[in-house]
């Protein structure tokens, strides 16, 4: 049911249908959405607007008070604390992915138009940017996993914006995990969203077909966009110098021998060594028209055990940010089984949330079943063995991150 409601009366745990006013009066950029956390309310409050519409089926009612619930382990603990939503733990992380996965479709079609805009030689809208990482933030706050796992899944004829945003939502997330300031997670998510800007230029790039013939570019005119995009953000006073770094420089290596400049260590600034192990694992786990993406948690060991190209202190708050095993990678099981990651369990993060599928031992699919590995009675434990990685490979069936 749709009611009208004085801003006043609203709380965690209401669902916004719609807002009753001018985009001059709040800084929101969607206009539906779920009142998540206590920082979503108070900006509502904050803002000059005086009603809204709210929808009671898919949120709390004007009176309603949202119960405090210990989630189980595994789901995600609901923000806020009391007056958050009063959903069962498995119905708020479909929300939180549904959610998340409106704020991916709208973010990719505003970066869409960012990049066009640029190609055009116009300046980038940063008040666009900004509301786009504020909805990330928001997202990452109240679920970690939703938006950073969905992020992975891409059409070929949109990687670079969806590239984009995929960046944009682990270099918020790890921001958070490092906890720098809140002007310092803004400034990461900006540059993610930013970085690889210098690409719109190349019309393969912007159509999705790299190099023309569905081949990977040449390094050579790879080697060429972070410069390219620098020089098109110095162009715009409004854009942070900090965001310009990070698209001249995610590409140097701490070993020196990333490009352009060849910098090392403490040269390369922390953003800019975040964006470094972003953009590649994104890059990695991403498929391309030339290339299988790699699994998640294979990507992470190599990174692991790579000489000297990233910065080990954040890379090792990355991984606890994406988690040992991230959502979306394939795992071996004890039993037999191949499980695919759903959730984390952070202060267990070698035992996730898995969704049973395929049986090795028979060689066939398995009714899919919901299995917490930290749960001491679950039967199970990972394995941690080449086949996983293999089916990742194969383009075989892989069940949905969400039920």
């Amino acid at each position: 049911m749709i009611k009208k409601v004085p801003v006043s009366q609203l709380c965690v745990g209401m669902y916004i249908q719609d807002l009753g006013g001018s985009f001059l009066d709040h800084s929101f950029w969607r206009s539906r959405f779920l009142i998540s956390t206590e920082r979503k309310l108070r900006k509502l409050q904050g803002s000059r607007l005086e009603w809204v519409l709210i929808d009671t089926q898919r949120g709390l009612d004007v009176g309603q008070q949202a119960e405090t619930a210990q989630p189980s382990p595994g789901q995600p603990a609901a923000p806020g604390g009391v007056g958050t939503v009063a959903a069962p733990p498995a119905q708020a992380e479909q929300q939180a992915f549904e959610d998340a996965k409106e704020i991916l479709d709208e973010s990719r079609e505003q970066v869409k138009q960012l990049f066009s805009e640029a190609d055009l030689g116009s300046k980038i809208d940063m008040s666009h940017v900004q509301g786009l990482v504020q909805d990330m933030a928001d997202s990452i706050e109240g679920h970690p996993d939703a938006l950073t796992s969905l992020a992975r899944i891409k059409k070929a004829d949109q990687y670079l914006y969806a590239h984009s945003v995929a960046v944009a939502a682990l270099m918020t997330s790890l921001a958070r995990t490092m906890r720098l300031s809140d002007e310092h997670v803004h400034l990461a998510g900006m540059a993610g969203l930013l970085h690889d800007i210098g690409k719109v230029h190349d019309p393969d790039e912007m159509s999705g077909k790299v190099g023309g013939r569905q081949i990977q570019a040449p390094q050579e005119i790879q080697r060429k966009h972070p410069a390219a995009g620098a020089a098109m953000l110095r162009q715009d006073a409004s854009v942070p110098a900090e965001v310009i770094e990070v698209c001249l420089h995610h590409h140097e290596r701490m070993d020196g021998t990333g490009f352009p400049d060849q910098l090392s260590g403490k040269q390369i600034g922390l953003l800019s060594r975040m964006a470094a192990i972003c953009n590649f694992y994104d890059e990695m786990t991403s498929s391309r028209p030339f290339r299988k993406g790699w699994d998640p948690a294979f990507t992470l060991f190599k990174m692991l055990k790579s000489e000297g190209q990233f910065d080990m202190d954040v890379l090792g708050a990355f991984v606890r940010t994406v988690g040992r095993y991230p959502v979306g990678s394939i795992i071996s099981l004890t039993n037999s089984e191949l499980g695919l990651v759903v959730a984390q369990n952070p202060d267990t993060p070698e035992q996730p949330v898995v969704k049973v599928f395929y049986s090795i031992r028979w060689a066939h699919a398995v009714p899919e079943r919901r299995v917490n590995l930290a749960d001491p009675d679950c039967g199970s434990a990972v394995l941690p063995v080449r086949v996983a990685m293999d089916w990742a490979q194969s383009g075989l069936p892989v069940p949905s991150i969400i039920d």
